[in-house]
């Protein structure tokens, strides 16, 4: 914070008066956009917050803290003067942070943050109404909600190495429908979550049917851009050419 914000009111300042006394910071408030930004930062500390003061005495940043050791708790504050204004962050006394947009009084939650893992939810929507619309994950993941708060279900799931997978169905109750690999394949799948089975596969040279339960999938036709079908019978990893159909019969 010390390295950041001091560039910026630096600008604010005549060549003579920098030249005279180089350290010297003037108080020129900070920009409201400016604080928000750096209360959004995961390295933010309140123990900036008496320097951001003494340089912005007209609009700074305030925390109010509640209880001690494990019950601890933290507010932080937008300040215009000695009047508290927008609530900007909480953090509970798991560690686990909130972040708010909005002004005083109608501040809405825009981004949560686990402490344990450090997963990340960002929000959207007004006070009251917010509704998680993306979780990011430490491995790489992100994952895509859609509906309203307290009934987001899960539409997407997107890996670091490529692979997306595309769900349905109720919150709770979301069901894998097809899952896209880097390559270009497309897997379909059927049935309720859990117990979701392969029924397709699409690949660049055709596509192959599958049937049986999750697990137990056994190829039974494969049909080719060439318009060749090839039919198969016998159990998951066994299963045998029976048939072979060309396009000239």
């Amino acid at each position: 914070m010390r390295r950041l914000l001091p560039q910026r009111v630096a600008v604010r300042r005549s060549p003579r008066l920098a030249a005279s006394a180089p350290t010297t910071i003037p108080p020129s408030p900070l920009s409201e956009a400016i604080l928000r930004k750096y209360a959004a930062d995961r390295r933010a500390s309140a123990d900036h917050f008496p320097w951001i003061a003494r340089v912005s005495p007209a609009l700074c940043l305030s925390s109010e803290v509640e209880g001690a050791g494990d019950s601890r708790s933290e507010f932080w504050h937008l300040r215009r003067g000695e009047e508290s204004g927008a609530k900007l962050r909480f953090r509970g006394k798991t560690g686990d942070m909130l972040h708010f947009e909005g002004a005083r009084g109608a501040e809405r939650r825009v981004r949560a943050v686990r402490a344990a893992d450090g997963e990340v939810e960002h929000y959207e929507g007004e006070q009251g109404a917010e509704r998680c619309v993306r979780a990011e994950f430490a491995n790489g993941m992100v994952q895509h909600y859609e509906g309203e708060g307290d009934a987001e279900r899960m539409v997407r799931a997107e890996f670091a190495d490529g692979m997306v997978l595309y769900y349905e169905g109720e919150r709770g109750a979301e069901r894998r429908v097809r899952a896209e690999y880097p390559d270009g394949e497309e897997w379909y799948y059927e049935g309720e979550r859990d117990a979701e089975r392969l029924v397709r596969k699409e690949l660049a040279d055709g596509v192959v049917h599958y049937e049986g339960e999750q697990d137990a999938e056994r190829m039974v036709r494969a049909e080719f851009a060439d318009g060749m079908v090839l039919y198969y019978e016998g159990e998951r990893g066994v299963e045998r050419r029976v048939r072979a159909e060309y396009p000239d019969g």
